[in-house]
């Protein structure tokens, strides 16, 4: 395995990572790439294999057929898109590639693109402009029962995790190929989904492979996560269209998650900074059998997103109080999540932690939680200056275990998906059997490098 000196002490020292992320980037991406391309009669991304031995998941196992072919995941093909369109962007900067090989990656991606697009907006079309987290190849949208996927006659009302994870990436794809029609489809889609976030008719539609993650929804239990992840979307749907609405929009959500979802000193049973996952109808925080969960994970992630919209809100005056508020604490608030969750000694973030014990509860280690990190500790090297020192330790820190101990240079550098608190992986899907489309790891490291190219200059 490759070594690297993870010392980060400048932001001359950050730079000298460039080319191990670049070269992380680009093996995943040919490796997502390839695989779409060897199999001309399959127009959607896939990641099906396992990271751990490298083998494709199909042809699947009877009691694995929720990893083969057949099953198509919503989050996946959303997530793509938004990937494939940011590595477009950023292969132009690349400096391990010459300006022919980027070109040629850049013509391979957009016709993918396109295939894609058009294969989600038929599933799409089939189920009322709507999305589900589980769909057959013909666009059937699939629910666990028993053990056993059946065909859900009907996708509930509200949007889900499918719709906002789509529509955002339908947004992202469509603008970047100048696809006007389609772009204002997939903002006003993307509009429909924030708008039932707001007005709480949105639902979980996540099925759990993993025992220890529980996902279902519980009636009265309201998650952060909604929220959160729309801040992604509405900052790009502020790049996209210049409309200050949604940056409005950006700061009404980061208000809400203030409010319900991070302590400032309101309730003294609990640290300053705690950020926890879910709210009871009443907008406390969600207390099961006396445990109050934080996903450290969700909270830098939250960071991060959130800063994707506070870089661009300070260049604008009606919201540049609001950025300037913000400054004051997000710097800790990002040490506090970081030291709450993450294992030093193995080298990761576990999953959950109990704000009442103080203690893990999920001890296993997701990938995305890293490099998600790291994109927030870079954006504060933008965003806030004064906190520079301490956000390059975070990103050292995470570096180092990211690099050193979650790539798997055997499978295509892309991440082990779970290691558990001993620091070996395990074979833990944390929300698909698919493998990650350069969504967390290659948005996050490429936001990360691009950071880095601004600061240089």
């Amino acid at each position: 395995m490759t070594t690297y000196d993870f010392t980060v002490n400048t932001r001359q020292d950050a730079a000298r990572l460039i080319p191990a992320y670049e070269k992380i980037l680009l093996e995943v991406l040919d490796a997502l790439l390839e695989r779409y391309e060897r199999d001309p009669d399959y127009p959607f991304i896939d990641t099906k294999l396992n990271i751990i031995t490298g083998k494709d998941h199909y042809p699947a196992s009877p009691e694995n057929f929720f990893k083969g072919k057949e099953v198509i995941y919503a989050w996946i093909q959303g997530r793509a898109l938004e990937s494939l369109a940011g590595h477009a962007v950023w292969l132009k900067s690349c400096s391990l590639l010459t300006p022919d090989d980027a070109a040629s990656r850049i013509v391979r991606i957009e016709k993918i693109m396109r295939e894609v697009i058009d294969s989600m907006e038929d599933i799409r079309t089939r189920n009322h402009g709507r999305m589900f987290f589980t769909f057959s190849r013909s666009g059937e949208p699939l629910e666990t029962h028993q053990g056993l996927l059946r065909v859900l006659p009907r996708i509930p009302d509200g949007s889900n995790f499918s719709d906002l994870f789509y529509s955002k990436g339908l947004l992202c794809a469509a603008a970047y190929l100048k696809l006007e029609t389609k772009t204002a489809e997939a903002e006003h889609y993307f509009l429909r989904v924030v708008n039932d976030i707001r007005n709480r008719r949105f639902t979980t539609d996540q099925q759990s492979f993993d025992p220890k993650n529980p996902v279902t929804a519980v009636a009265g239990k309201h998650l952060q996560g909604p929220f959160m992840i729309a801040l992604s979307g509405i900052a790009e749907a502020a790049a996209v269209t210049g409309r200050k609405a949604w940056l409005q929009q950006g700061r009404e959500f980061m208000e809400y998650i203030f409010k319900f979802h991070i302590n400032f000193g309101e309730r003294p049973e609990l640290l300053q900074y705690d950020f926890w996952e879910a709210v009871d109808s009443s907008g406390n925080p969600w207390d099961e059998n006396g445990v109050i969960l934080c996903d450290p994970g969700h909270a830098l992630e939250f960071a991060g997103l959130s800063l994707k919209c506070l870089l661009q809100m300070r260049t604008v005056p009606e919201f540049a109080g609001f950025a300037e508020r913000c400054r004051s604490f997000y710097p800790e608030l990002i040490e506090h999540c970081f030291r709450q969750g993450f294992n030093a000694q193995a080298g990761g973030i576990c999953k959950s932690y109990d704000l009442k014990a103080r203690r893990p509860v999920n001890t296993d280690m997701p990938w995305w939680s890293l490099p998600e990190t790291i994109r927030a500790a870079a954006e504060m090297l933008e965003f806030a200056p004064e906190s520079t020192s301490a956000m390059l330790k975070i990103i050292e820190q995470c570096s180092a275990a990211f690099l050193g101990k979650f790539v798997n240079p055997a499978v295509h550098s892309m991440a082990y998906q779970t290691r558990g608190a001993d620091g070996k992986p395990v074979d833990v899907i944390p929300a698909t059997p698919d493998a990650d489309p350069g969504y967390h790891t290659g948005l996050s490291i490429i936001a990360f490098l691009h950071i880095l190219s601004r600061l240089e200059d």
